[in-house]
């Protein structure tokens, strides 16, 4: 009895709740912070920019099984005979690195997260790891701690703080013979440290592992890993992960799910998922070949912003710094005009939900968010941290449109019903639009849009309240 009512007085956080199975760990709910932030800039940065030639894969086009022909002519005509990977690390100096930079530059741009490469394929760690000796960012290169200088400067921000992890190295000879002889040595000297190490000396509020499809999660020991990391990790309350934890799994365990770099399903998916997505249309790394061309504009990233959030997702856009330590010029650009837009636009952006319709079947290339007043209905409260998508009620739903095709001489939303009470406010300026009346559709006249007023002509989002109540589930109809 004494031993019982000593458990009870135990935090509930305290007690093991989730056990190494995915039957168990699939069912936390991730941190609502995720859900809210909706936009994060990713970041990699590693030895790959020294070369920075055809993307952060260079080292694997050099030496792989199927070396890609250019790279290595660019090695043998730029470097002198002989030269190895480990050779760029001396040149790798990080010399205009600044944490606090790349901090005010992931907040000006509206982004939320931040997700920086504590390690790539490569293996060089860009902390001073006690597994990967000479091998690290403090030991050669920078001689920095790249993470904790990171990690203390978004401290000072609202910008939630994550590390990337990749599970394998191409070419360390631990996880080669792994593969030879059927062995567990690089995951257990390798690999499976190192993740505690981030966690424990960082604590990440994201931990997004890759480079795991080669091999089993029981061979990672992800399920052990993350039942650690929910349970009795420093970061157990808040910290969220994805879906790349070995083979078979992205897509269907783990946090929020990736599917696959750049995925955008154009629906609405139940479970919450991620677009992760490059600038550069070619790399993640940096490249020195790079054209203004290979840049995505900031309305192309507007329109992936607005298509994911419609439909459950979160935007994570990435950035490849230089071997110096910068953020490219043309980067730092898009990103400030980027965050002009969402800080005009922040509230059908953040803590937003999907409507019951993702896009407007007539207006083409229009996306839906959607927000609950505060408050509450027929004598309830409003909860919506758990909802997938709100419905459509008059008095209480508020319907963001975000129209990305402003070439026409109507707007009209079909998929939005009007009262006598309907208003229309076209963010970013003073005009509201009323006197809809009742109507199968919303319509507004181009003429009416007052366009020199607009923040930018190419994007129009509409704030529009007390629409007709709808009931509709977005997942059981075929169309959005």
């Amino acid at each position: 009895m004494l031993l019982l009512f000593l458990l009870l007085l135990l935090p509930i956080s305290s007690i093991a709740d989730y056990t190494p199975d995915w039957p168990s760990l699939d069912k936390r709910s991730l941190p609502s912070w995720y859900d809210e932030s909706k936009f994060g800039i990713f970041c990699h940065w590693g030895l790959y920019s020294v070369p920075a030639i055809r993307s952060e894969w260079m080292w694997w086009y050099w030496k792989g099984d199927q070396p890609d022909a250019n790279v290595v002519k660019f090695v043998e005509k730029n470097y002198k005979p002989g030269t190895t990977y480990a050779d760029f690390a001396k040149d790798f100096t990080a010399e205009y690195f600044d944490a606090n930079r790349f901090a005010e530059i992931v907040k000006t741009s509206g982004a939320k997260y931040f997700v920086f490469t504590s390690k790539h394929h490569e293996g060089f760690t860009m902390w001073p790891s006690r597994t990967s000796w000479n091998w690290n960012s403090q030991d050669i290169g920078p001689k920095r701690d790249i993470v904790g200088e990171l990690k203390t400067a978004f401290k000072q921000t609202n910008v939630h703080f994550g590390l990337y992890f990749s599970q394998f190295e191409w070419f360390n000879p631990l996880f080669l013979d792994d593969g030879k002889f059927n062995t567990t040595n690089y995951r257990d000297q390798v690999s499976y440290p190192q993740m505690f190490e981030i966690v424990n000396k960082y604590e990440p509020e994201i931990v997004w592992s890759d480079g795991e499809w080669d091999k089993t999660d029981d061979y990672w020991k992800s399920k052990e890993f993350l039942a650690w990391l929910y349970n009795s990790s420093p970061v157990k309350d808040r910290v969220v992960v994805n879906d790349r934890w070995g083979t078979g799994t992205m897509g269907s365990h783990g946090g929020f799910l990736t599917y696959a770099d750049h995925y955008d399903p154009g629906k609405l998916l139940e479970r919450k998922w991620e677009n992760c997505m490059t600038l550069d249309k070619l790399s993640w790394g940096n490249r020195r070949d790079m054209k203004a061309s290979d840049v995505h504009t900031a309305f192309e990233i507007i329109e992936q912003l607005a298509r994911t959030i419609a439909c459950n997702g979160n935007l994570l856009l990435n950035v490849g710094p230089d071997m110096h330590g910068l953020i490219p010029a043309i980067f730092e650009d898009r990103l400030a005009e980027i965050g002009r837009f969402v800080d005009l636009h922040s509230e059908a952006i953040y803590e937003s939900k999907p409507w019951i319709y993702q896009n407007d079947t007539n207006q083409p290339n229009t996306w839906y968010t959607s927000k609950l007043k505060k408050g509450t209905f027929n004598g309830r409260r409003i909860s919506k941290k758990n909802q997938l998508f709100n419905q459509q009620t008059e008095k209480q739903t508020v319907i963001y449109a975000w129209i990305l095709d402003t070439a026409h001489e109507n707007f009209e939303l079909k998929s939005v019903k009007t009262t006598e009470n309907t208003t229309a406010k076209l963010l970013g300026t003073d005009a509201v639009f009323s006197g809809f009346g009742k109507s199968d559709s919303l319509v507004i006249p181009s003429s009416k849009i007052p366009w020199n007023k607009l923040p930018r002509r190419d994007v129009i989002v509409l704030k529009i309240e007390y629409a007709a109540n709808q009931e509709r589930n977005p997942l059981k109809s075929s169309s959005y």
